[in-house]
């Protein structure tokens, strides 16, 4: 649409324009100064029944982008989040850096001073492309009217292109106001297409069948490039077991015979056995992380690297095999020939250690969170989105949730971000409204984001939640009951100002509830709350919050001392993995 004074559409008319010809459905946002021109723009056209992407107003800017990424990692589209200049922007940085760890496809729109203030310490400016350069793909500063198109243009297309990322557009107030009388082109890119070298191919399946135990790492990769089934197809072809990292779970069916799990840290016992006695590893769309990748994880291995993105090859692990390459191009390869391969022995081995997957776990008086997970797989079919914040629930979570599909497990895994979850799941439902979506948290990652439940009830969105709470920052605690003397005064979250300041102890009893997560009904209307403390009542509470058709928060009080297990502790081997509790504590 033209504003009444202008033949030309105005800079906030254009976006719209954009987003509706790119087909953009929801935006997650916050609103301030910067913006307003946006906004005025959005409500009229909504008042002239023309169709808008819709706005969900979320309760802070950070949780406006981490339902972006939540939106984009379950729909595969492009997650938009818009805020305004300074702290409206600010508070977008760890949801930005979230997405780029993760090359989840986002574009955060942000508001800037007017260009003629730029500079001049105004109002709420800050240096958005600045800060924002090293956690992003590309940013852009709209300073005139008639860059906006090819900008937005540009900044959805990059967002997907390759690998995946968040793309920043920061536009000044005055570029929102001002008619855009010459638009101009994009400009011209001279970054040539790196083509596909059949023979780099062909030298990896030539070793993939030579090998007596190779083994697939698949990345966040197959994710992305939507190669989930043709994954499946080659590993069946050449008969390799497959691991997926954190970001790659759902990628292959939990059931799949040669499905390992997942590796690293706390990896599954298969998937950290085959990598340790594998003799080759082939890594598909996935970085090396340092979860993953621990020390000497490549002595004695041959190691053969795909990845779409060149600056990932010998990055931190040096390979004997490489190409860079789409993951479709090299699966359409693979499979188009004649190739094959029999690994009988090894998926023999393979399928002994899968009877570790996942590891067992004990019962006691006090509710298992591993029980909550299962029971949520099991009651869900497997089938359900879900959601995590960070912490041990979501170790638990990656664990023990028998995954059927890609584009069901959203959760930060690069940055390691708490108080993801509750925005995520909102951005999830909106990218699947079609799926029941789970969010399992901790009670302290839950904590960090709780206003967003005001999001939640609010758009009448039916989550839900499972909070496993044990009063403590638990991952932490683990870590300092293992390496730190079991000091925990800065991760219980049940100390209070009359406490011992020398208590140390892991109390059971101990459940001051801060803050009282049953009595949030009262807070937020609409929403359900249950309790559940005993093991014997966990599956009926579980399946009456999942039958009720609204929001739900359960409250699910597990054992404070339960810690993650399997776990490979830090500087350590894949063969010095610890198992069970009895070798923990003996460690």
């Amino acid at each position: 649409m033209k504003d009444s004074s202008s033949p030309y559409p105005t800079g906030a008319a254009l976006l719209f324009d954009v987003l509706r010809d790119l087909g953009v459905e929801v935006i997650f946002g916050h609103t301030g100064g910067a913006v307003i021109p946006l906004h005025v723009e959005l409500n009229k056209r909504m008042r002239r029944g023309e169709p808008v992407p819709r706005f969900v107003l979320c309760r802070q800017e950070g949780g406006a982008g981490h339902a972006a990424e939540g939106y984009a990692r379950a729909s595969g589209r492009v997650g938009v989040a818009l805020a305004t200049s300074g702290p409206g922007a600010t508070n977008l940085a760890t949801p930005i850096a979230d997405a780029h760890k993760d090359s989840v496809p986002t574009v955060f729109i942000t508001g800037q001073v007017p260009s003629h203030a730029i500079g001049s310490d105004a109002f709420q400016e800050v240096d958005t492309v600045g800060f924002t350069r090293p956690i992003s793909k590309h940013n852009y500063l709209v300073r005139d009217v008639n860059d906006l198109e090819w900008m937005l243009r540009e900044a959805f297309a990059l967002a997907q292109h390759g690998r995946p990322g968040p793309v920043v557009v920061d536009i000044c107030k005055d570029a929102q106001l001002t008619p855009c009388v010459t638009p101009r082109v994009a400009r011209r890119r001279h970054r040539p297409e790196i083509p596909f070298e059949a023979a780099r191919a062909d030298a990896i399946l030539e070793a993939l069948s030579a090998a007596e135990r190779p083994v697939i790492k698949a990345g966040g990769g197959i994710i992305h490039a939507g190669a989930a089934a043709a994954l499946c197809r080659f590993a069946e072809r050449f008969e390799v077991p497959v691991t997926t990292t954190f970001n790659a779970l759902g990628a292959v069916p939990f059931d799949a015979p040669y499905y390992l799990g997942m590796p690293g840290m706390h990896g599954s016992v298969p998937a950290n056995y085959a990598l340790r006695d594998a003799d080759l590893i082939l890594s598909l769309g996935g970085r090396f992380d340092d979860r993953v990748a621990v020390k000497d994880f490549a002595l004695g291995k041959r190691i053969a690297h795909v990845d779409i993105d060149p600056s990932e090859i010998d990055k931190t692990i040096k390979t004997d095999l490489h190409l860079v390459a789409s993951l479709t191009a090299f699966f359409d390869h693979a499979l188009a020939s004649t190739r094959q391969a029999r690994h009988p022995r090894w998926l023999q081995q393979v399928g002994e250690w899968r009877q570790q997957l996942p590891l067992p776990y004990g019962s006691g008086d006090y509710i298992k969170p591993q029980a909550v997970v299962d029971a949520l797989s099991e009651l869900t079919a497997g089938a359900a989105t879900l959601v995590t914040g960070v912490g041990q629930h979501q170790m638990w979570s990656a664990q023990y949730y028998r995954f059927q599909r890609p584009r069901q497990w959203i959760s930060s895994g690069g940055l390691g971000t708490m108080g993801f979850g509750l925005p995520a799941a909102i951005g999830a439902w909106y990218g699947h409204p079609d799926r029941p979506v789970v969010l399992i948290d901790g009670d302290g990652s839950f904590q960090m984001n709780i206003q967003e439940l005001a999001t939640v009830v609010a758009n009448a969105i039916p989550l839900k939640m499972f909070v496993l709470n044990n009063s403590f920052l638990g991952m932490v605690r683990q870590w300092e009951d293992m390496m730190d003397g079991g000091h925990h005064y800065e991760t219980c979250l049940a100390r209070r100002h009359d406490c011992d300041p020398d208590c140390m102890a892991l109390d059971q009893t101990c459940r001051r509830q801060i803050p009282n997560l049953l009595g949030l009904k009262q807070v937020y209307p609409r929403l359900e709350t249950l309790r559940v403390k005993e093991p014997g009542r966990l599956r009926e509470v579980l399946a009456q919050a999942l039958a009720m058709p609204g929001p739900v928060l359960v409250d699910v009080w597990v054992d404070k001392a339960e810690d993650v297990l399997p776990m490979v502790l830090p500087g350590g081997r894949l063969e010095t993995m610890i198992e069970s509790a009895d070798v923990l504590a003996r460690a």
